[in-house]
């Protein structure tokens, strides 16, 4: 092998070399250049668009991220029946107003705040949901509703916007699972079927930024089948205000995994000497879900109302014969009243007692409360802060 100097003339094989090195090394540059503008890093499939299905994916689910708030209908599973009917909004922190109703059946009002679900209904619809002989019983007013009972999983602290988002990125959910099917029109939209792990997203229209608004996402075992819809400012602003009309209704919520019993320990067959009487009851609460559960140590407030009659008359009862008790679950409270009557002559045959107390639980302490009317607050103030998502591209 030779040493060329400077300025020497390479023989002809050489500078015929030359340029093919270079040629190849330019059709590499651009082959890779292309796999990446087709691939992206680590990512195979395509929607047709020349960008991969986890781009777009990851473009909607960012968009959807700061939603203010979002409008869902559609049908979805309530114990075991996946023919519920569902109008819901859900805004950014997770409060969200709606229905659930079976079809041809009343609705049940749906109010959720800080990550806690409401019901609210007459009769009729408990029963269209199955709930025959409890139906008098849960329509005497709101009832909490936790996760398992009614619901598999809190739905709008499943579809809060930012919540939504993250669950569509499908970071379990390997590249070449992710697929698309060909575009389908329902309601007047054509969107694209995109499958991964169990669930379908369909991506609509590309607004502008790039990103595809998700018309439409059907959950695992097909229910629920979601349509979502963005909200206009003026929309936004009247759910916010119907929200905080409604919050008030929380407050006299009871919780259906709360049991409340009472026994009269002491109950008057005779006449009190002189003329008053002391009643006493034990008061036992006992939570119905799991052991491990974070509402099943915590204090429950139980409101309580004695009622006492005399000879079939009612009677003047003391200041402690009504008020309210916080009861961790597993434990029990005595409770006592005191009742006078009138003067009992003597010899006189009158003069018998009897007592009762009437109890009953709330979900929601009287500080939980007022700081649930604080948050609703805030978020509304969150929410309109938030920009309005970006119109068609």
């Amino acid at each position: 092998m030779t040493e060329e100097t400077a300025g020497s003339v390479p023989p002809k094989k050489a500078r015929r070399r030359g340029p093919l090195i270079a040629l190849l090394a330019l059709v590499l540059v651009v082959v890779a250049g292309v796999s990446v503008w087709l691939l992206g890093p680590g990512r195979g499939n395509t929607d047709g668009s020349g960008s991969s299905l986890r781009d777009e994916l990851d473009r909607s689910a960012a968009l959807l991220r700061g939603a203010p708030a979002l409008h869902y209908t559609g049908a979805m599973g309530v114990k075991g029946q996946a023919d519920t009917r569902l109008d819901l909004v859900v805004d950014n922190p997770g409060d969200a107003l709606g229905t659930l109703a079976k079809p041809d059946g009343p609705a049940l009002d749906y109010v959720a705040a800080d990550g806690k679900s409401f019901l609210r209904g007459k009769a009729a619809a408990w029963r269209s949901f199955g709930m025959g002989e409890k139906s008098e019983v849960l329509a005497e007013g709101p009832r909490l509703v936790a996760p398992g009972v009614f619901f598999s999983e809190d739905p709008a602290t499943a579809l809060a916007p930012p919540a939504l988002a993250k669950t569509l990125r499908f970071e379990d959910v390997p590249d070449k699972k992710i697929t698309a099917a060909e575009p389908v029109t329902a309601g007047g939209r054509t969107c694209t079927p995109v499958h991964a792990g169990g669930w379908t997203v369909c991506l609509g229209e590309r607004l502008k930024g790039g990103a595809r608004f998700v018309d439409r996402v059907t959950f695992p075992g097909g229910s629920p089948v979601l349509d979502l819809a963005s909200m206009s400012r003026q929309e936004i602003k009247r759910f916010s205000d119907d929200f905080r009309s409604k919050v008030p209704m929380t407050r006299d919520a009871v919780n259906d995994q709360i049991d409340v019993t009472t026994q009269i320990l002491h109950d008057y067959k005779g006449k009190c000497a002189p003329t008053a009487c002391t009643f006493r009851s034990r008061t036992t609460v006992t939570y119905l879900g799991s052991s491990a559960a974070p509402q099943a140590s915590k204090d429950v407030q139980v409101n309580y109302a004695w009622v006492i009659e005399r000879d079939g008359k009612t009677v003047k009862v003391g200041r402690n014969c009504s008020g309210a008790v916080l009861v961790k679950p597993g434990s029990s409270v005595d409770l006592a009243c005191t009742a006078t009557g009138p003067p009992v002559p003597a010899g006189a045959t009158s003069g018998q007692y009897h007592g009762a107390i009437h109890t009953s639980d709330v979900a929601l302490t009287r500080a939980e409360y007022e700081a649930l009317v604080r948050l609703a607050a805030d978020h509304a103030e969150k929410v309109a802060a938030l920009p309005d998502l970006p119109s068609a591209g």
